[in-house]
């Protein structure tokens, strides 16, 4: 059971079926690093290169799903 002054959990569920839940601060960084790889060249050459283009548009549809406008980054980097 949650404290009353305590933040709620953000839930998602995987493609895979697992499901997630952040907290507060858990966001805070998700949004942070997901926000800084994107913004660079390098940064979206490393997502494509680790996790291919599939994982750069989920990386994409989740910081827009949290609030953050995502630059076109269709540069194929």
């Amino acid at each position: 059971m949650k404290e009353p002054n305590q933040e709620p959990e953000v839930s998602f569920r995987a493609d895979t079926g697992e499901i997630y839940s952040l907290d507060k601060k858990e966001r805070k960084l998700v949004k942070e690093v997901l926000r800084l790889s994107l913004a660079t060249p390098s940064g979206r050459k490393h997502i494509r290169r680790r996790f291919g283009e599939k994982g750069f548009r989920i990386a994409e549809g989740l910081l827009q799903q949290m609030g953050i406008k995502v630059e076109d980054s269709r540069d194929n980097t």
